[in-house]
């Protein structure tokens, strides 16, 4: 029965994904313009065409209102198999969207929400295993389309980071990317709504010392607190309270002990005059 119920939903998604791509050329629509309309990026569009990400209800419904459809694409819905919740949650992306405020912590690369082009050039360029050049300048292009989203929504993204010293050292690029990165990152701190803080190597041990984690709060309805996790073997998101709620009091901790605005500012300078006199 399993089985036979993951075709099932195999064959739902499928059509789905192929009524999309249908009434969205009939529309005469790229995935960026509907993208537009529905309030979702290019990339959420064309991950659910593609059948790499099953669509939520949400997107099915503000897809189904930007083309028209008069609920005919809503009728078609995989309503079956994965849950409700799950679907919202499988996709990082459409939540970045809805969330008004970010926490996020990384101990190995400057946050993706803080790269310059060539830093990120750079970061995908050593994904194992190894992409074709034109997977990886679509990525490239997705992580540049979230920040220019970030920058420019109605209501600004508050959004602050934590990171390790030991990803603002490991070189990327070279020195020249390196010193536009650390430029680019001081530039990002003059933003109201943007906190970096440094996590120094003197801090010692700490709680979040294994893995990269991104708190994500939504706005409703309902309202709601996400975790996502990542870790070498995989990503998953996270709505349990008894998991979220560690989670922000380990970073409510990793805050507390990293370097102020402030004193992280002078910290990256140092090492953007490190970068200059090497």
């Amino acid at each position: 029965m399993a089985g036979q119920q993951n075709v099932v939903d195999d064959l739902a998604l499928s059509q789905f994904a192929t009524e999309l791509r249908d009434r969205r050329r009939g529309a005469g629509l790229s995935q960026t313009e509907l993208g537009d309309l529905a309030g979702y990026s290019r990339q959420a569009v064309g991950e659910v065409e593609r059948l790499r990400q099953p669509p939520t209800r949400r997107f099915a419904e503000k897809i189904d209102q930007a083309l028209e459809a008069g609920g005919g694409l809503l009728a078609l819905f995989p309503r079956r198999g994965v849950p409700e919740r799950q679907r919202l949650l499988n996709g990082y992306l459409p939540l970045e969207k809805q969330a008004s405020a970010l926490d996020q912590f990384h101990p190995q690369v400057v946050p993706a929400g803080l790269q310059t082009e060539d830093y990120a050039r750079a970061d995908l360029a050593g994904t194992d295993p190894p992409q074709p050049q034109h997977v990886l300048d679509e990525w490239l292009q997705t992580r540049m389309e979230r920040q220019r989203f970030q920058r420019e929504r109605n209501r600004p993204l508050a959004a602050q980071y934590v990171v390790d010293e030991g990803a603002l050292r490991r070189q990327f690029g070279g020195p020249q990317v390196m010193a536009a990165q650390y430029a680019h990152i001081l530039d990002r701190m003059d933003d109201p709504f943007v906190t970096v803080q440094v996590l120094p190597f003197s801090a010692g041990t700490h709680p979040v010392l294994h893995g990269a984690f991104t708190i994500l709060h939504l706005d409703g309805p309902p309202a709601d607190t996400v975790l996502y996790d990542e870790s070498m073997t995989g990503s998953r998101t996270e709505v349990d309270p008894a998991i979220v709620a560690p989670a922000m009091r380990r970073f409510a901790t990793v805050r507390g002990i990293a370097l102020s605005p402030a004193d992280s500012k002078d910290f990256i300078r140092a090492l953007a005059a490190e970068g200059h006199h090497a």
